[in-house]
């Protein structure tokens, strides 16, 4: 038996053209499992065929609706017929486009092609928005390898080609971005009593991570990463390159516009207390509070402890002395009295100072000493009483954060892999993989698209 598709196009005054667009064969008889139905090639050939027609008819139907000269409308001269290429999520399509030369009734001599004209990009919005998400999601190359699968689009799109039009759409979203500013708080106390009651508190996260640099190999850049976690509503991440992006602080300041924080509404910052993040969270809010992560104190200090337990001999005798002390700094940050905790950090170098040409681990452990009062002593303003937020079940740690790390950084820039990035590279895909994990980037296409369903202008028709 036979199938046949028909395109039916309706040109008006009730006149109908009717083609075949494309036929199927299937043996009569017959009923099997690999014969049921279209087969996932045949269905890909016959929306290609079917995109062929409609755009072909779209195009020429718009180039003889514009061949009139808007003065006098009389028809004006055909200059030659060319053809222009435009990538679908349906295939790769040459499109007539017919130019035309000037009117007799203008004085300037112009040549007009109007489906150049109507088509300045050359790449569907459809298709644009599947390679951005895809591919902040997966490799280039697997995206690519996806769109042939799944779309009837063959060779024409490799992984260069959806690089390219990744970083363009990246690049048209950190051009909306505003101006960078040293303080976004704004207002006054009184400005801030008149507000509405304001939203529940809210609390974000900013950790930093580290992706192998192609420019500078076998180094490292930072990568920052932040997520903002409200009682009420749906979570934001944000993330940039240190050194790279010029409006960090427009970037999270926007995030608390989108997520309607005002003024007048508590924010909690923490944050790993590095000379990177430490600045980035000053002068948003005006009822901000600033809170160094309890997690990386913990660690810094386990770190030292396991350090005194490696002490050879006879230091090594006092290694059970120095992990108490040790513990004692501890608890001593867990209730918010870096003062006491700094003093004990320097009574243990003070003791360390006074052994006679001390061994290698002995020299190591006063380094680390020292880096670490200096990290306290750098933070002494963000350090709380984290004992009496924890019963209060308030957060005294970023552990939130580091999940969003591993999602954001290490699962599309793949550590374990050895991929190495550009700076630019890393922050323009870091863009479009935040907004696809919290599931906006279709809004952006969608804002794009209504302001390009303006009435074209005619002056943009001159070749």
């Amino acid at each position: 038996m036979r199938f046949a598709i028909q395109l039916v196009t309706d040109v008006g005054d009730a006149t109908f053209e009717t083609r075949e667009i494309v036929s199927i064969d299937k043996p009569d008889g017959v009923l099997s499992i690999d014969d049921l139905g279209l087969t996932l090639g045949e269905a890909k050939a016959m929306l290609a065929t079917l995109q062929v027609a409609i755009t072909e008819t779209q195009a020429l139907d718009f180039a003889r609706y514009h061949r009139s000269c808007p003065s006098c409308r009389r028809p004006r001269r055909l200059k030659d017929k060319r053809m222009i290429t435009v990538r679908t999520c349906l295939g790769k399509l040459a499109l007539p486009s017919p130019r035309y030369g000037r009117c007799r009734c203008q004085a300037v001599p112009s040549v007009i092609a109007p489906v150049v004209a109507a088509l300045p990009e050359r790449v569907t919005p459809d298709l644009i928005a599947l390679e951005a998400r895809w591919a902040s999601l997966a490799a280039y190359g697997v995206t690519a390898a996806l769109l042939a699968d799944m779309l009837p689009i063959g060779e024409t799109v490799n992984a260069s080609t959806i690089r390219n039009d990744v970083m363009r759409v990246a690049k048209r979203l950190e051009a909306e971005l505003g101006p960078e500013q040293a303080m976004f708080a704004s207002g006054c106390q009184a400005e801030w009593n008149e507000m509405p009651i304001p939203g529940p508190p809210v609390t974000i996260g900013i950790d930093g991570g580290y992706v192998r640099s192609w420019t500078d190999w076998p180094a490292n850049f930072e990568v920052i990463v932040g997520k903002s976690l409200p009682e009420e509503g749906p979570v934001r991440r944000f993330g940039f390159v240190t050194g790279h992006d010029e409006k960090p602080k427009r970037r999270l300041h926007e995030l608390l516009v989108s997520q309607g924080i005002t003024m007048n509404q508590e924010v909690t910052f923490m944050s790993d207390g590095g000379d990177s993040v430490r600045d980035l969270q000053l002068y948003m809010r005006p009822n901000a509070d600033h809170v160094l992560d309890y997690f990386h104190i913990a660690m810094r200090i386990t770190v030292l402890q396991q350090m005194a337990r490696g002490l050879p001999p006879p230091v090594s005798a006092a290694a059970p002395a120095i992990i108490e002390a040790l513990q004692s700094v501890r608890r001593y940050l867990w209730h918010g009295n870096f003062s006491r905790a700094l003093s004990l950090v320097e009574d243990l170098d003070d003791g360390l100072d006074l052994l006679d040409d001390p061994p290698p681990e002995v020299r190591k452990l006063r380094r680390y000493l020292g880096e670490f009062s200096g990290y306290i002593t750098n933070n002494a303003g963000f350090i709380p009483n984290y004992a009496e937020r924890h019963r209060y079940g308030e957060a005294v740690s970023t552990a939130f954060v580091e999940s969003t790390v591993n999602q954001v950084i290490a699962k599309r820039f793949a550590k374990k892999q050895q991929m190495q990035w550009t700076p630019r590279g890393v922050h323009l895909l870091m863009q479009l993989r935040t907004r696809v994990l919290d599931g906006i980037l279709d809004s952006d296409f969608k804002r794009w698209r209504n302001e390009r369903r303006s009435p074209p202008n005619e002056a943009k028709m001159a070749a």
